[in-house]
């Protein structure tokens, strides 16, 4: 996992509303969401890759006086640690 992560909030709002949410399968395994919130967030930047493990993928955030732009790429399967692999649902081989 590589993670970078920097946030300044205002701790005094609680302000939360999802403006907009769009999610679109890209492949049998993968997605891909994109999605604007307007939060107590004053700036933020978020950057998140992963691999061998559930929901993997890249995750990158940015926001800005309280909007905030958040997209993801990511793996629809969940991860066997025991067996390395992710899981077989319908019989093919992952």
């Amino acid at each position: 996992m590589i993670s970078f992560n920097f946030n300044l909030r205002n701790p005094w709002s609680n302000t939360f509303k999802n403006l907009w949410c769009r999610t679109y399968r890209v492949t049998e395994n993968k997605s891909l969401e994109l999605e604007v919130t307007q939060d107590f967030t004053l700036v933020s930047f978020m950057f998140n890759w992963t691999i061998r493990q559930s929901h993997a993928g890249l995750d990158l955030e940015l926001g800005l006086f309280g909007y905030n732009v958040y997209v993801t790429f990511s793996d629809n399967r969940h991860w066997i640690v025991e067996k390395g692999r992710y899981q077989i649902y319908d019989g093919k081989e992952s």
